[in-house]
């Protein structure tokens, strides 16, 4: 490579033509040949840092250093053309574009006819692969543009009087080829297409050219003057008996796409010049118009329905590339331009059924829409707007229509990333749409509303909004959307419908995303309104609660279903605060989310969580200090009401509580709330976490003390629970204590996270796990009970498998080993079956770390046993794969070290052959494979 960089330099610095470039020009490119094309063998970690590709590159600059190189570069790359291996014809193809840029016209006339034929040539070649033909139509694109002599007809005669493109034109115009038959016609038409285009849209005379020689008599044989006659007086909505010519079609497309092309580079004389392409276009657009909109009603039996789709494809690109002008020099009259958008439109509201056909007609709409925007075309927005946005975005406001919900938010959402006013309309339509549902579904009795609704908030987080925030003018939209949704839900009978029909939980994720895209501003307009609804509706001694935090039994123990969703509709609203917004009456707000939490309801606690992470703002708490006071007696509460009733193993002096709590209030008794008020710490913990706070200490160890605890493991059944469902009298609490270590860890979408404002720590994780791995280790260590352990088992690979791997990485000498255990125990019970894979690909990261493999050969027959059995799992298709892999890669270990273990792997890998799942079978084959050969 540093050879190639040498001839560049020196050619360069001798440009005169009687210097040493001129002189010695035929002599160094005879060196320089010998090395093209560019092979090149080395493989990774060789200690070379060239590729193939640099020193091509840098070869190819050499190549073009001086003219002086012309007579010896062009025939040599010409002659490479012709070779049989592709990798040659590749790059002559790049090198040749390149050379003819850096020649320029007067050197590269002189080769214009020879260049042809060789692109010719492998263009039409139907052997070529795709990408082969893509550089060759880029390369005659560039020739055509540089090789501008003073006889402007050259290289346009080249091509149009070429013998081989008469013919071929010839041959689309004539009757036996008027119904395309063969995907090799399919082909050959394309490249001929391709051709014809890049020479019209060079220039506007070759644009003339090309128009005057092909342009009207294309069109007159797409169909019969009969046909069209026909097709006028059936207002073009009947088929044509006659033969449809495609070829015809295909490059009369073609080159109004080129005229498209030619109008945006020079729109200013277009209409001037006599005999222009604009006129000639003029003259035949009204026949040309008719003809592809007959095509839409394609219904030839005779014809493969891959070739029909052909044809009502052309059809509409044609129509779009009429639609897509711009607007100062569109040939097309205002009437046809609105005639093309209503067409589509009927068939995007009315046609459905043809999927294809739908979709064509969808993506035309969004590209017309777009190049309105681009353009700035003020009056075709105006015709856009009525005709397209003003009937296609309505359709998800109605609930009753024989269109699924699915295609009318697909089309709505097109039509939408037109432009920023079209998909404000969309949002608009989508606010309408769920609040009517909200509205009229007791009226209707649709219990189906709440999927209905869901799927119109899915539409409106996970695309509007996204898309709008890119583009801006969100924030006043989310304003007025979460106020509207504040004012459908501040009736108590409207909250019952709303959780008897499974709405709420649709209603509280779009209410978070509403709030997070607004401004501290208006959140806190949101938030006030949101606090008076709440001040007037529920039945608390709100008064109570304004000073502190109220004792137990001042606390309202239950609440009716409405009341308990307008909780959960204002935890949506402070999850998405942001840090800065100001709260009003923040103590009587945490006593709001306070009783609710301790009667188990889980939304309480993302607010507190969200509340705790973010500190936000309040007069009332001038110093952090009155905050953690607050925190301090609400963790206190948990835990005592958790506790209550419980194994007097685990007293208030160890779980760190005071003793002057009451821990027999009346949520004592209600298991399933202290699987929730759990499931509370948990995400309490995690906001803690995430902004670094120590408490999160006191949490974790109580959450620790829960899983030792034998006597209440022993009082449970062990494998009939389901964390966090809150549905089974039997869930165990030590299960829920396990499973709340995975909340802390693991990244969430229901609150805590970037999108809601969250403070996030850098490595809170890493430091997370840091701490807790010693004393996990420890009462691993310690426990005996084998149902303790499984616990304290899954509570430590949650830690794990959501650690960053290059620290757990770091202290695999200790943690190994119990990974490997957790690994054989875990895959007992269906229910960890995530776990397991989770805890696979940490083990898996450790396989590719150098330090790791160092721990695993140190115990390399225990982590191999514990893989071949995880090649049966029954519970996960993926954790059989993962162990095959695993394997795989342990024949990168000495050979000494993993012999022994030969056989048993082996005959784990002969076991998977017979799997069900394919990519099982096909890791298993190379795990066999691999072992086999060991000697």
């Amino acid at each position: 490579m540093l050879s190639f960089h040498v001839v560049e330099v020196v050619m360069k610095l001798f440009p005169d033509s009687s210097g040493l470039a001129a002189q010695f020009a035929g002599d160094v490119f005879e060196i320089l040949s010998k090395y093209f094309p560019v092979y090149f063998t080395h493989g990774v970690g060789n200690g070379l840092d060239a590729t193939r590709e640099d020193l091509s590159r840098a070869l190819m600059h050499a190549f073009c250093s001086t003219q002086y190189f012309e007579p010896f570069v062009i025939p040599l790359l010409l002659d490479k053309l012709s070779s049989s291996l592709p990798l040659a014809k590749i790059d002559s193809l790049k090198y040749l574009d390149n050379c003819i840029r850096f020649y320029g016209a007067d050197r590269m006339v002189r080769h214009a006819s020879a260049v042809w034929y060789k692109l010719k040539e492998v263009i039409f070649d139907l052997s070529s692969d795709q990408l082969l033909i893509s550089e060759a139509v880029n390369c005659l694109k560039t020739a055509i543009m540089y090789t501008d002599s003073s006889d402007k007809d050259l290289f346009i005669n080249l091509i149009l009087l070429d013998e081989d493109i008469v013919n071929k034109i010839r041959s689309v115009s004539s009757v036996e080829k008027s119904i395309l038959s063969s995907s090799e016609d399919l082909a050959q038409l394309h490249a001929l297409g391709s051709v014809i285009s890049i020479l019209a849209e060079s220039s506007t005379y070759f644009c003339t050219r090309v128009l005057q020689e092909h342009f009207v008599h294309l069109v007159d044989i797409v169909g019969t003057k009969a046909d069209y006659e026909s097709q006028q007086l059936n207002n073009c909505n009947g088929s044509s008996s006659a033969p449809v010519n495609y070829g015809a079609l295909y490059l009369s497309v073609q080159l109004l796409s080129s005229c498209r092309e030619v109008a945006y580079k020079d729109c200013s004389s277009v209409k001037l010049a006599k005999e222009s392409w604009w006129l000639i276009l003029e003259k035949k657009l009204e026949q040309l118009i008719h003809l592809l909109r007959s095509f839409f009603t394609v219904t030839s039996r005779s014809m493969q329905p891959l070739f029909r789709q052909e044809y009502v494809s052309c059809a509409v690109k044609g129509l779009l590339t009429l639609a897509t002008f711009p607007e100062q020099c569109s040939p097309l009259p205002a009437n046809a331009y609105e005639d093309i958008l209503l067409m589509f439109t009927s068939i995007v509201i009315n046609k459905f059924e043809n999927v294809d056909l739908w979709r064509l007609s969808l993506k035309a709409l969004t590209s017309i829409g777009s190049s309105i925007a681009e353009f700035h075309a003020s009056e075709r927005e105006v015709v856009y707007y009525r005709t397209v946005v003003d009937k296609i975005v309505p359709l998800v406001e109605s609930y009753d229509t024989s269109m699924p919900l699915s295609l009318r938010l697909e089309a709505s959402y097109e039509v939408g990333t037109a432009g920023l006013n079209y998909m404000l309309r969309v949002a608009k339509s989508l606010e309408v749409a769920v609040v009517t549902n909200i509205s009229e579904s007791e009226a209707n009795g649709r219990m189906e509303c709440a999927e209905h609704v869901a799927r119109l908030f899915e539409c409106y987080s996970s695309q509007v909004l996204p898309w709008l925030l890119t583009s801006g003018g969100v924030n006043e939209l989310a304003l007025s959307f979460a106020l509207r949704l504040l004012d459908e839900t501040k009736d108590l009978t409207v909250l019952d419908r709303i959780s008897s029909q499974g709405l709420l939980d649709s209603l509280m994720t779009g209410m978070k995303l509403l709030v997070g895209v607004c401004t501290e501003e208006q959140q806190s307009l949101i938030v006030q309104k949101a606090y008076s609804i709440i001040s007037s509706m529920l039945s608390l001694p709100m008064k109570l609660m304004t000073g502190r935090l109220l004792a137990v039994d001042e606390l309202v123990p239950s609440h009716s279903v409405p009341e308990t969703a307008l909780i959960s509709m204002f935890s949506s609203i402070i999850v998405g605060l942001r840090p800065q917004t100001p709260v009003p009456d923040m103590m009587v707000m945490i006593n709001l989310f306070t009783v609710f939490l301790l009667n188990g309801k889980i939304p309480a606690a993302y607010a507190l969580a969200s509340i705790f992470n973010k500190y936000l703002h309040s007069p009332e708490f001038s110093r952090e200090n009155q905050l953690d006071k607050i925190l301090d007696d609400i963790l206190e509460r948990c835990f005592s009401t958790v506790l209550a009733n419980s194994s007097s193993k685990i007293s208030h002096s160890s779980a760190g509580t005071s003793d002057d709590v009451d821990s027999s209030d009346v949520f004592s008794g209600n298991k399933l709330s202290k699987i929730n008020i759990l499931s509370s710490l948990a995400w309490i913990g995690k906001g803690l976490l995430m902004r670094g706070d120590e408490k999160v200490k006191d949490i974790s160890m109580f959450l620790l003390k829960i899983l030792c605890s034998d006597e209440i493991l022993a009082s449970i059944p062990f494998h009939q629970e389901e964390p966090y469902s809150g549905n089974s009298s039997d869930t165990s609490l030590a299960i829920s204590a396990a499973s709340a270590f995975h909340v802390m860890m693991s990244d969430s979408e229901m609150c805590l996270n970037k999108k809601f404002h969250a403070r996030i720590k850098p490595l809170y994780k890493q430091r997370f796990f840091s701490i807790l791995m010693p004393i996990f280790l420890s009462k691993i260590k310690e426990t005996t009970a084998v149902t303790t352990k499984l616990a304290v088992y899954r509570a430590f690979g949650h830690i794990i498998s959501n650690a960053p791997v290059p620290a757990v990485i770091t202290e695999a000498h200790q943690i190994l080993l119990v990974m490997v255990d957790s690994l054989a125990k875990l895959s007992l019970d269906i229910e960890d079956k995530d776990l397991v894979y989770s805890l696979l690909l940490v083990f898996s990261g450790m396989l590719m770390d150098e330090k790791g493999k160092e721990c695993i050969l140190d115990n390399i027959q225990i982590t191999i046993s514990v893989l071949t059995e995880l090649v049966s799992y029954p519970h996960m298709m993926v954790v059989r794969e993962t162990a095959l892999q695993c394997l795989v890669a342990f024949s990168t270990l000495p050979h000494s070290k993993i012999y022994p273990m030969r056989r048993k792997v082996v005959q784990a890998a002969i076991k998977a052959l017979d799997d069900k799942k394919r990519a099982v079978r096909q890791a298993a084959v190379r795990c066999r494979q691999t072992w086999q050969s060991f000697a």
